[in-house]
């Protein structure tokens, strides 16, 4: 007797703990909560920036911040480089005439908040149960939305429909079970531990021409996945990764002949320049860089050093003066 409940003991055990295991991996399967909030868009971004939160203590935060973002610091007491934790941005026709729609998940004050918004708006409306901000920013209307104790939605689409859709979906769950369509087919080739991605789709047109030459134009017609993978040990390199899909086997084909041509340019270049400083980092970045196809897929691998990461996010901390 006590060995057959033992026995239904283990294996309601194991029935139990298959079904977490299956519930774990469908839920990772699907993209972030944030992502699944935003419209459609031909870019994708997504960053979950708990784990670069911990080189904050490593920077020093003696830099004069900009008189502007000092203002905001002082109004809302947020710190982006502190306080947020997760950034999602749909973006339609990227380049400067972007219209973007954005999640933005963080620790801050909602009454401060908004207060801020209110005093920065040039008028509001009620959506739902949301107040929806209109703030002119750069000649173009910007509508921001506080969708709780820790979630805010901007866009600067000219219409209503991105916020009111992101409001919809953040009030139904229902809604935001299937995100963005580049979300929904490509998170899956997004690598586990990944900080920071983005999903692009490349248009067919002419690429920027890049200095001695360089041009990726050979990405033309193809949809990128590109990954930052954070390190078990933070002292060991990052891994950079991007997954380009092109339209046939033939094309990939094409794709990877090309890029093969662009690094031995790229590096034939690097080795007439005297390269130092920064631009060290960059060299080994580019040296690592791997290249291999699958099927219609091509796979580009390289390792970013962390110094050179460093330098970027020292650079891109919104209170530093140029």
């Amino acid at each position: 007797m006590k060995a057959r409940r033992r026995l239904l003991i283990a294996s309601f055990s194991l029935i139990v703990a298959t079904v977490l295991i299956f519930a774990t991996v469908r839920g990772s399967s699907k993209p972030p909560h944030a992502v699944r909030l935003l419209p459609e868009g031909e870019f994708l971004l997504y960053g979950n920036l708990k784990l670069v939160h911990l080189f904050d203590s490593k920077t020093s935060n003696s830099t004069p911040a900009d008189p502007e973002y000092q203002s905001f610091v002082e109004q809302t007491g947020i710190r982006f480089e502190r306080d947020l934790d997760e950034v999602a941005i749909s973006m339609r026709n990227p380049g400067a005439e972007a219209e973007t729609s954005s999640i933005f998940i963080g620790r801050f004050d909602p009454n401060r908040l908004r207060n801020y918004l209110q005093k920065l708006s040039t008028a509001s409306e009620k959506y739902a149960d949301k107040t929806i901000f209109f703030i002119i920013h750069d000649g173009r209307t910007v509508r921001a939305c506080i969708l709780d104790d820790d979630q805010v939605a901007v866009t600067n689409v000219a219409s209503s429909e991105p916020i009111h859709s992101m409001i919809d979906k953040f009030r139904n769950a229902a809604l935001a079970a299937q995100g963005p369509y580049l979300a929904e087919h490509y998170y899956p080739y997004v690598p586990f531990r990944s900080a920071a991605w983005l999903v692009y789709r490349v248009p067919s047109q002419a690429g920027a021409q890049l200095p001695e030459g360089l041009s990726f134009d050979f990405l033309q017609n193809t949809t990128g996945v590109v990954s930052l993978q954070i390190p078990l040990w933070f002292t060991s390199p990052l891994k950079l990764r991007a997954d380009v899909f092109a339209n046939s086997e033939a094309d990939a084909a094409e794709v990877a002949e090309s890029a093969h041509g662009f690094l031995s340019l790229y590096r034939s270049v690097a080795q007439s320049m005297s390269m130092r400083g920064a631009d060290r980092d960059v060299k080994k970045a580019f040296d690592s860089i791997q290249v291999e196809q699958k099927d219609n897929r091509v796979i580009f691998t390289a390792t970013i050093p962390q110094s050179f990461l460093r330098k970027i996010a020292s650079e891109a901390q919104p209170g530093k003066n140029p």
